[in-house]
């Protein structure tokens, strides 16, 4: 029927929007990769990607547009997923918050400097006299980490993306090397390649879940696996 046949077009794209998103997403994600060539003079051993985006950092501003635009991807996605009615709400609702909370770190509350390689930053940091972006942009990061967990799981629950084994896998994995970071941020050593494994793994999971959304039947009342 024609109605039937409408929802299943409507149900198709749906399926595209949030492989191509999480594709999109997971590439943009990734612009940090570059750093090394656009901004030589920052750690990578121990400072923190998020420096590669500091108002004062050379090219910061691609990285800052990478995040801000992966973040709409990411939310885009989030809620195409939601609309699908194929389950998985927890999960999608955890990729919403991810993508709302990555796009503020990137447009909005990005670090004013760069602490590990600007010991004048470092000294304004301890202090407390940076403007108050700086400081929530500590609060998004960790938001934005625990929602990627949150979908990670939730998705990997309903079926949705990287098979559920390797979906808990991929979760239990970032959840670590988030865990690693935090540690290696108390140490005062090696959270940058902590942290990039964390990046990693959460690019890596974008790309999976657009891969194994795109393999997903559509169907008129929603889509199925």
């Amino acid at each position: 029927m024609p109605a039937d046949s409408d929802a299943r077009v409507a149900a198709r794209w749906e399926v595209r929007a949030v492989a191509g998103c999480c594709a999109g997403a997971a590439v943009l994600y990734s612009l940090w990769l570059l750093g090394p060539w656009i901004n030589p003079d920052l750690d990578a051993l121990n400072g923190y990607v998020s420096e590669f985006a500091a108002r004062d950092q050379p090219g910061s501003g691609l990285f800052r547009i990478g995040d801000g635009l992966a973040g709409l991807l990411a939310a885009a996605a989030a809620l195409a997923g939601i609309r699908s009615h194929g389950g998985g709400v927890v999960g999608w609702s955890g990729l919403l918050v991810f993508g709302v909370a990555t796009g503020l770190d990137g447009a909005l509350t990005p670090m004013t400097c760069a602490s590990y390689v600007d010991s004048g930053c470092a000294v304004r940091e301890l202090v407390g006299a940076l403007p108050a972006t700086h400081a929530v942009h500590e609060m998004t990061s960790s938001v934005a980490a625990l929602g990627v967990l949150v979908a990670m799981g939730g998705l990997a629950t309903a079926g949705i993306g990287p098979r559920a084994r390797w979906g808990w896998a991929w979760c239990s994995l970032t959840g670590l090397a988030t865990v690693a970071t935090l540690g290696a941020l108390w140490l005062g050593v090696g959270a940058g390649v902590t942290q990039r494994a964390q990046l990693g793994l959460i690019a890596t999971w974008l790309i999976a879940l657009a891969v194994g959304h795109a393999r997903r039947t559509p169907s008129a009342g929603g889509v199925d696996a």
